[in-house]
């Protein structure tokens, strides 16, 4: 058995740019015939409300998180309620958000975090890992050596925002690193949900059972879900895709 996941998404009800309602989320989740999603509201979605509309739709596995600010870009936590640090400071801002989450048992993803490193590449860069045009790496080696992945659980390989040759140098960094890395549309909106997905071994029913996923490594990401052509970007077999065929 295997549970899909979307890891990345955004509602009205936490994040100011995002156009997605609730119950336009549910729907596309069945429509889709996703197992569930991580809803990564910016500024979170009061709990009390989450679980009330969660439990109305218990069908589907709904897991609430936060795509924390940080001065190195944003990082998706399960674990903590609020939001502990700020985009101010540098990397012991995030070594402290760090701390705070392993205390709490959480789990720290770092969403899209090459976004706009090759916007243009060699005149100027918006990247906020690599804020200097004459740092930014020239290879996936160059780009491992970087300290924000020694303070995060996983990286997000697939983000459904950006752009194709900035999930090929994530997703090639990340086997530098050895590790798999998610998938996540960041959706705001119907459009694009599940563009980036995470499969996932076995039955996942609820928030523990998806953290004990994460932190087993019981898992893949996936791109092209949506549109019934799903990958793994060559590195597991499609045979171990099974019964990905989404409405499109």
């Amino acid at each position: 058995m295997t549970s899909l996941f979307d890891l990345h998404v955004h509602t009205n009800q936490g994040s100011p740019d995002s156009a997605l309602t609730p119950d336009e989320l549910v729907s596309e989740i069945r429509r889709l015939g996703l197992t569930g999603v991580m809803v990564t509201e910016h500024n979170g979605w009061p709990k009390q409300d989450f679980d009330r509309f969660a439990k109305q739709h218990d069908d589907i596995v709904l897991v609430r998180a936060l795509e924390v600010y940080s001065p190195l870009g944003h990082i998706i936590t399960l674990g903590i309620e609020s939001h502990v640090t700020g985009p101010a400071g540098g990397i012991d801002t995030v070594r402290k958000l760090r701390m705070e989450v392993l205390q709490r048992g959480g789990y720290m993803i770092l969403a899209h975090p090459f976004r706009f490193l090759f916007d243009p590449a060699g005149v100027h860069t918006q990247n906020i890992l690599f804020e200097d045009p004459a740092t930014v790496p020239k290879t996936a080696e160059d780009g491992a050596k970087h300290p924000i992945f020694d303070l995060v659980d996983e990286v997000e390989v697939v983000n459904g925002g950006n752009i194709e040759i900035e999930n090929r140098f994530t997703q090639d960094v990340v086997k530098v690193l050895g590790r798999w890395g998610t998938g996540g549309s960041d959706a705001h909106s119907t459009q694009g949900l599940a563009k980036g997905i995470t499969l996932f071994k076995g039955d996942i029913r609820n928030e523990a059972d998806l953290l004990e996923a994460l932190k087993a490594g019981e898992f893949r990401p996936v791109e092209g879900f949506h549109v019934g052509r799903p990958s793994s970007y060559g590195r597991i077999d499609i045979d171990d895709l099974p019964n990905l065929t989404p409405p499109i």
